[in-house]
């Protein structure tokens, strides 16, 4: 009876360590990933929700994401931005809501799967409430690839079912670069009791937004007191009219008053002129040969001649392009020997 005892004890505490370990094992891999909780909100049925995780690599040794995937397909997951990462680095993976094929209170889970440097699971709750009443077509404001201040403009079709005095009383918008109107197109009985809306969400993209990706929600503002706000996903990316072959250069080692060359490559899709290159605290010591002529394409060399000064430099520098408002900025690095 004595060795049962002591048997049934040993493996109690067994068991109390292993659980201990797991959950430490557990707690480490959940700290890699923030946030610790993806919640949607209330959005409507058709329209594109996504939210994103960041895992970092604080482990300080290389990190395998081995999978991802979701408990329910009602919400689908992007793969890694990365799958391999070393010390410090990071990866992003994106969380889309199914809101085609599903409706109303969804809870579900994404779940993280990393073999190296040792296994976990990181399992992110994950909550949306999916409301059939409203519905976007299509599901986010689009811009697609716009080109540097060209400027775009896009419509989506906000549709209600329901209550016959619900209305958009504004609509919300944080980007300087965005601007959105809404304006009511339909009101009329349904064949069943309510009543259908129509509004027309028309959102423009300033000719000045800066080059980059664009991806962020504004909000519609109804009269709906338990879910005033409707989130509306807008995405785009505005692309470089111009831009640098070689935004990063290096000049050979010179001695003082000894000069160095280089040629910056610089393509546009239409014609172009180069009207100066400002090179900031180095100003004195580089020459640019510049032309008159536009040009989708020009080879600019930049002849330095070292200051009196020696040791290393790294000079962040400007061109400044004929009615383009905004500078490129590249960078030039070097040395000079005594």
């Amino acid at each position: 009876m004595r060795n049962i005892c002591r048997l049934v004890s040993l493996l109690l505490v067994c068991l109390l360590c292993n659980s201990s370990s797991l959950q430490a094992q557990q707690s480490w891999a959940d700290g890699l990933v923030q946030p610790g909780r993806l919640e949607f909100g209330v959005i409507a049925r058709g329209s594109a929700a996504a939210r994103s995780v960041t895992l970092t690599n604080n482990t300080g040794a290389q990190l395998h994401i081995q999978g991802v995937s979701t408990a329910c397909r009602c919400a689908e997951a992007g793969n890694p931005s990365k799958t391999l990462l070393q010390p410090g680095e990071q990866a992003t993976i994106e969380v889309r809501m199914n809101t085609v094929n599903f409706e109303k209170q969804r809870d579900t889970s994404l779940s993280i799967i990393i073999d190296a440097p040792q296994f976990a699971e990181v399992r992110i709750p994950i909550s949306a409430y999916i409301r059939t009443d409203v519905v976007i077509d299509p599901g986010k404001v689009d811009f697609g690839a716009v080109e540097y201040r060209s400027g775009s403009s896009r419509r989506v079709t906000i549709s209600y079912a329901g209550r016959p005095e619900w209305q958009i009383r504004e609509v919300k918008v944080t980007n300087p670069d965005l601007t959105a109107e809404i304006q009511e197109t339909r009101r009329e009985q349904a064949p069943t009791d309510g009543i259908n809306i129509v509004y027309q969400l028309q959102v423009k993209l300033a000719d000045t937004a800066k080059i980059g990706r664009l991806a962020e929600y504004i909000t519609l503002v109804t009269d709906d007191s338990r879910n005033p706000y409707v989130p509306v996903l807008v995405q785009g990316e505005v692309t470089a009219d111009i831009m640098i072959a070689n935004p990063s250069v290096a000049l050979r080692p010179v001695k003082v008053g000894q000069s160095a060359k280089v040629v910056l490559v610089v393509r546009g899709n239409k014609p172009f002129v180069i009207e100066q290159v400002d090179s900031g605290d180095l100003q004195s010591s580089f020459r640019a040969n510049l032309t008159d002529k536009a040009d989708k394409l020009h080879r600019v060399e930049l002849e330095f001649t070292a200051p009196d000064k020696p040791g290393r430099f790294s000079q962040k520098m400007q061109l400044r392009i004929k009615d383009r408002p905004d500078p490129l900025d590249f960078l030039v690095s070097g040395s000079v020997q005594q």
